[in-house]
């Protein structure tokens, strides 16, 4: 295998990450509105299961934008030794970072993507879920509903140091 097939293979990885990562997104969106929207005509266990849906979504949004910036990280090598040896055409990861477009439109996306799936949880942690442990009597509602939006602004803020960490 050449060293093109292998960069347009890797390319195609990075693109099956970004289909995974925007349909999970996707089913999560869909599940939490749905979800609420039950909820708020009956009390049920998912008022405190969605929340946990969340943090999952959170945790893969992470694993899949590290493995996106990993393989990233491999191609821009790659495209330095293509091009040294010849091919003359930008290739993606070098024409992509001569976008500004890209650097204003995808974190405006990525807030409100962020946002339709954050505040459903939040009414859920500190609504439905905290009222669904006191009818069941169960201890540690506070714990629960902090510790879960604890861990997902933790992943969340990760994703700040991925693209680095992915570069080492």
């Amino acid at each position: 295998m050449n060293e093109v097939e292998v960069y347009n293979a890797i390319r195609s990885e990075i693109v099956t990450n970004h289909v995974l990562l925007h349909l999970t997104t996707f089913i999560v969106v869909a599940a939490l509105l749905t979800g609420t929207y039950v909820i708020e005509n009956r009390k049920s266990i998912i008022s405190v299961l969605l929340p946990i849906l969340t943090l999952s979504w959170a945790a893969a949004t992470v694993r899949f934008d590290y493995f996106i910036h990993r393989q990233a990280a491999y191609l821009r090598s790659a495209e330095t030794r293509m091009q040294e040896s010849g091919i003359s055409i930008p290739l993606w990861e070098t024409w992509k970072f001569s976008l500004r477009s890209t650097s204003i439109i995808v974190p405006i996306a990525d807030v409100i993507t962020i946002l339709v799936i954050l505040l459903p949880t939040t009414y859920l942690l500190f609504g439905p879920a905290q009222e669904f442990f006191i009818l069941n009597m169960w201890r540690g509602r506070k714990v629960y509903a902090w510790g879960v939006s604890i861990a997902i602004v933790f992943f969340l803020c990760s994703l700040l140091f991925i693209p680095r960490i992915a570069d080492w």
